[in-house]
């Protein structure tokens, strides 16, 4: 049997609100390079969101059926700017669900 890697580490890349009536919902792409993600500016600001993203979790398909919810997003130095990634049981090209947003 294949073994599957439970501890993948994958970067925000992208997001967008869900359209009404589900405006509540962002949904959130994952990839695999830091050099393909999303960054923000200053520490503060993705150490928010990453606060933000681990107290309402992500929800992903899991690797094994059912699904997965991500809280154990953290921030990274990348380029002079910063990143935010989380590891899990997830394909890095889904996309997951929150009520959290990255927007101020």
């Amino acid at each position: 049997e294949p073994s599957v890697d439970l501890n993948r580490k994958a970067y925000i890349c992208s997001w967008e609100r869900k359209d009404p009536p589900d405006y509540d919902e962002v949904n959130y792409c994952f990839c695999e390079s830091a050099k393909d993600a999303a960054v923000w500016e200053d520490r503060d600001s993705a150490e928010e969101i990453a606060a933000s993203l681990n107290t309402g979790g992500v929800t992903v398909p899991s690797l094994h059926g059912g699904t997965h919810i991500l809280r154990n997003f953290t921030v990274e130095e990348f380029s002079d700017k910063f990143v935010i990634f989380c590891s899990g049981p997830f394909d890095h090209t889904v996309c997951g669900t929150s009520n959290q947003s990255v927007e101020k």
